[in-house]
């Protein structure tokens, strides 16, 4: 830096220290003659220096004002020509300590923020202007995110008050902290649940008073509950413990003498002002509710089962491909078994086709005659280190396709197979109660952990589609019963409970 000559040691030395501190935090820095506009820069950063600014000069506004058309965003520009005239700056270093302009400079081919912050400063008698240029894009920026961020905030807050309202048959807002009703709505303002007018009138309306009106008067059932969940007390201890809603179903007396299931919602929030606690208390026909949460659940189980019916219809690919791989090789050796095979192959191809078709309970015995063709492939496959148990006393039911084959499926892949060279049994069982059929199908496997596979499979660490759609299956369909027992290292035993109503034959 080069100093300027001063008469006043202790004058120079505090403008000297003034240019140092604002070295780091400023891009360029300029000293001008307020009163002949002769200028030198005292200091500019490298990305800076890329405008080949003059560093001294005999009039800092007329090389200033020539500069702009190549430094400065074309939106600004003319913004900036009106700003940093002389006379406009001098006049306003007259009546405030600092002039400050922000405008945008072309840097890398995009505008950047900058922004200008001038002083006055005498030095040697004659006042001088200090003058910095600091690069502030990152906080502009900053703020506008964070302005658009409390924005979308906004919009969202609205958007959900909206939808909250969108179905509530009234609303009522509190102050808990003053016990005042802020304002109410008329209930089914829309023509839906018409309430006795509530004669309470005036204003401030106390909530206290408002609530027990309503208990006393309207409530037909759950009143002792719906005074509990309502009540300040309760309400502004849900927050203080850090809960923002609560909620409580009743009835009320209808205008028409009628009655009608309800439901209140209370959101809880605090006001950033006064720091009050207040509620907004949503009320909702229960009726109605019950009625589109039931349709959304017929179809989500409608959807599943959609997608159930896909799976099935692409279920096994893997084993019919290697079934008839298997049944080729041994065709030529021993052909008398390859026809065996074939028909076996026939009958579980034809229960997979029937299946995707139609998903209605069939015959035991028809889902056992699948089960037996899919067990002797099967044994083709791994031989004599597979044993199978019919131990059948009753066939006398009603079953949903490929809903027991998937289990004996499972039994001697994941279970005996698992065993290695020893192999092992699996047991298809079934037996008759005087209220349920049940059906076994137990192996003496390598067994698994079911409540770890429970979590794996709510987690998404486990592939479960097969398992959890034959429960689904046969518990929608049928209001089946299925229990899974296993010990690793001993085997599993999965039981189906049938109900006898309208299942025995």
């Amino acid at each position: 830096m080069t100093a300027i000559p001063q008469e006043n040691p202790r004058n120079a030395l505090s403008y000297d220290a003034i240019v140092q501190a604002l070295f780091e935090t400023y891009e360029c820095l300029y000293d001008i003659d307020a009163e002949t506009s002769a200028y030198q820069r005292y200091h500019e950063s490298e990305s800076f220096s890329a405008f080949r600014l003059a560093s001294s000069g005999s009039d800092f506004f007329r090389d200033l004002i020539a500069n702009i058309p190549y430094t400065v965003y074309f939106e600004d520009r003319e913004y900036l020509r009106t700003m940093l005239r002389r006379d406009t700056v001098l006049r306003s270093l007259e009546r405030e300590r600092y002039y400050i302009v922000v405008y945008r400079l072309m840097m890398d081919s995009q505008p950047v923020y900058h922004k200008i912050r001038a002083t006055m400063e005498p030095v040697n008698g004659r006042p001088h202007i200090l003058l910095g240029v600091r690069r502030i894009d990152e906080t502009i920026r900053r703020e506008k995110a964070h302005t658009e961020a409390l924005a979308s905030m906004y919009q969202k807050e609205r958007n959900h008050m909206e939808a909250i309202l969108a179905s509530a048959e009234g609303y009522i807002e509190v102050n808990l902290t003053r016990d005042l009703v802020l304002e109410r709505s008329p209930l089914a303002a829309q023509g839906g649940m018409a309430m006795v007018e509530v004669p309470l009138q005036g204003a401030p309306l106390r909530y206290t008073d408002f609530n027990r009106w309503i208990i006393d008067h309207q409530l037909i059932d759950n009143a002792a509950r719906y005074a509990h969940i309502s009540s300040r007390d309760y309400l502004m201890n849900c927050f203080s413990q850090g809960e923002r809603r609560a909620s409580v179903s009743f009835s009320v007396r209808l205008a028409s003498g009628g009655k009608q299931p309800c439901r209140e919602v209370f959101y809880l929030y605090q006001d950033d002002a006064s720091g009050d606690i207040l509620s907004f208390c949503v009320i909702y026909d229960l009726t109605e509710q019950q009625r589109k949460e039931k349709e959304l659940r017929d179809l989500e189980n409608e959807l599943r089962m959609s997608r159930i019916r896909n799976f099935t219809s692409q279920m096994q690919p893997h084993f019919l491909y290697n079934a008839l791989g298997s049944i080729q090789e041994i065709v030529l050796e021993d052909p008398e078994y390859a026809s065996e095979l074939i028909g076996d192959f026939t009958i579980h191809l034809r229960s997979c086709i029937r299946a995707m078709a139609n998903d209605a309970p069939l015959p035991f015995d028809q889902e056992l005659d699948n089960i037996r063709a899919y067990v002797n492939i099967e044994k083709m496959r791994f031989g004599k280190k597979l044993k199978i148990v019919y131990d059948i006393e009753t066939d006398r039911f009603s079953i949903l396709p490929l809903s027991i084959q998937p289990l004996v499926e499972n039994a001697i892949r994941h279970g005996v197979y698992e065993r290695g060279p020893r192999g092992g049994t699996v047991t298809i069982r079934t037996r008759e109660g005087p209220d349920a059929f049940t059906v076994e199908v137990e192996d003496d496997g390598v067994g698994f952990d079911y409540p770890a596979f429970l979590a794996e499979s709510a987690s998404g660490k486990r592939d479960s589609t097969g398992l959890k759609n034959i429960i689904f299956r046969l518990d929608k369909v049928m209001r089946t019963q299925v229990e899974v027992f296993s010990v690793i290292g001993s085997g599993t035993r999965i039981t189906v409970t049938i109900p006898k109503g309208g299942n025995d034959q």
